[in-house]
């Protein structure tokens, strides 16, 4: 008699059956009986988090976006140059805004990025003394020193996050993010998606999305795929209404932080600091003893 016409009390008595019904019990097991991963613990059990951060320091930072983001009850990153004529111009503003709860990020004091990056076009708009490509590491890392010295002097603040200015990581070819991670919380890089694997996250390595020319409907869809993986969603602007080449409308813009506010119980939108704050807390908590 076959063993698989066995009983399985039976089978288990005859050695080399019972790897066979061992075998056939778990193939019957349902798809999916595994416990699925716990969604990522966000504060006051929203589903996602979404962090609105604006780079390059410039005016209308102060003139449309903090208006309108403080007018639905949220504060958001700005990403600030050492060099930023907006924060020359007017510092009373920029410290208010902070003292308002808003976060001053760095970005470096003369914004380099790599001239020639691969793949995409040259920025000829990039002084060359300011390419990466002629930068090393620890000139790299004095800069970021620097540039944290002078949003301290405006701020106060000695916890700091950073916008990798262009998204670049590397200085003269070799990636600095190492060299400044005893810096920063945080830091913020581009790639155009959400984080799904919140836990997984690198938190030197936080992926955003540039947005250029989008449509509220297009950044909202962005948020929802957040909710969906439990994740977190960073926005990436520079123009809002104008004040930049890369730019969006300021409608687009108030129509995003509407549906944000029309839904803060479900999505928590905060600071990148404050956001990754809690990130690095819960990544902490659950990590392994060493």
């Amino acid at each position: 008699m076959s063993c698989l016409s066995e009983t399985p009390r039976r089978c288990v008595s005859q050695g080399s059956c019972s790897l066979v019904w061992s075998l056939v019990l778990l193939v019957a097991l349902p798809v999916g009986a595994a416990n699925p991963p716990t969604p990522f613990p966000w504060p006051n059990g929203a589903k996602a988090a979404v962090v609105l951060s604006y780079d390059d320091g410039v005016d209308i930072d102060l003139d449309h976006v903090a208006p309108d983001l403080e007018a639905a009850g949220f504060r958001g990153t700005f990403f600030v140059p050492g060099n930023s004529e907006s924060l020359a111009k007017r510092l009373p503003e920029w410290r208010a805004l902070t003292a308002r709860g808003h976060e001053l990020g760095n970005h470096a004091i003369f914004h380099p990025c790599l001239r020639t990056p691969a793949g995409l076009p040259a920025r000829d708009w990039l002084r060359p003394e300011y390419a990466l490509e002629s930068y090393t590491v620890p000139r790299m890392i004095d800069e970021l020193r620097a540039a944290n010295t002078t949003l301290l002097a405006v701020d106060g603040e000695t916890v700091r996050t950073l916008g990798y200015d262009c998204g670049d990581t590397t200085a003269g070819g070799t990636s600095y993010v190492d060299a400044a991670r005893p810096l920063f919380l945080a830091a913020r890089i581009g790639e155009d998606r959400i984080v799904a694997d919140v836990r997984a996250l690198d938190p030197m390595l936080v992926p955003s999305w540039m947005v250029q020319g989008v449509s509220g409907e297009e950044m909202i869809a962005f948020v929802k795929k957040a909710v969906d993986a439990s994740g977190l969603a960073v926005f990436m602007f520079h123009g809002v209404g104008g004040g930049h080449s890369i730019n969006i409308s300021r409608e687009a813009h108030r129509q995003l932080v509407d549906w944000l506010a029309e839904n803060r119980q479900k999505v928590w939108t905060d600071t990148f600091r404050s956001v990754m704050m809690h990130v690095t807390a819960e990544q902490k908590r659950v990590a392994p003893p060493r």
